[in-house]
């Protein structure tokens, strides 16, 4: 459960094969500088995120963070649709150091959980065309649904079923 109780996984280590725990949380305040320093390390990606929008992310808990050993390592920044059953992903992220070892995985496992809790169908998101995400939300399950017209680059619209998640 994600609103009343911390969700928690193992991942493998960044600096051996051991497993480590990753605790992921609805964000506080005190998390804002961690998840902009992440966001900061992706900027060609994700653009420039102002801390005011992580502020307001975690106010109104639109924001889940991953931890190791109280260390912020991730993010997702999110929305429920006001109409509808889908929740949009607006940025899923995580510390350059310690991609690829499932704490990605965990963020979007934890955001379907609270999708369940609060009644969604679907998580929705763009990434940009010929990103390295682009691989991530294959292997996760989300499906291709359309190309767009982006601003700077073409986007890819993906989308994800919440009961196919674990």
């Amino acid at each position: 459960m994600i609103n009343n109780i911390p969700y928690s996984t193992k991942i493998a280590s960044h600096i051996d094969s051991t497993m480590v725990q990753v605790h992921i949380s609805h964000a506080t305040v005190t998390d804002i500088d961690a998840c902009k320093t992440i966001a900061d390390q992706h900027r060609n990606v994700l653009g420039f995120l102002t801390r005011a929008v992580f502020t307001e992310a975690a106010e109104r808990q639109r924001l889940l963070v991953a931890a190791i050993d109280g260390q912020i390592v991730g993010f997702v920044r999110f929305n429920h649709r006001v109409r509808g059953t889908e929740t949009a992903i607006y940025d899923i992220c995580t510390n350059r150091q310690i991609q690829g070892r499932g704490v990605g995985r965990a963020l979007v496992v934890a955001l379907a959980a609270e999708c369940r809790q609060c009644h969604r169908e679907t998580i929705a998101l763009r990434c940009p065309e010929g990103s390295p995400a682009n691989n991530f939300y294959t292997h996760m399950g989300f499906q291709q649904e359309a190309v767009e017209k982006g601003k700077h680059r073409r986007l890819i619209v993906w989308r994800l079923h919440i009961k196919t998640v674990l």
